[in-house]
């Protein structure tokens, strides 16, 4: 998702949102995994991320993109 916003494949976080539910089935009710993200707050995303990666290896390492959302 991250990498998609850095990228620039989409013009901005809410059109994320909205490919992500039409294409992947994501929960509507959350607004989308960016908005569900922003409401758990980021930095929590982020570190849970590299917890992540710690245990399971670097394909959870937090994108850099999370930095400008």
């Amino acid at each position: 998702c991250a990498e998609c916003y850095r990228e620039r494949v989409v013009s901005g976080p809410e059109h994320l949102d909205a490919a992500l539910i039409f294409a992947t089935g994501f929960a509507p009710f959350r607004g989308g995994p960016i908005h569900y993200a922003q409401s758990l707050g980021l930095e929590t995303v982020r570190q849970r991320l590299s917890e992540l990666a710690a245990a399971h290896g670097p394909r959870f390492e937090p994108d850099a993109g999370w930095q400008e959302l």
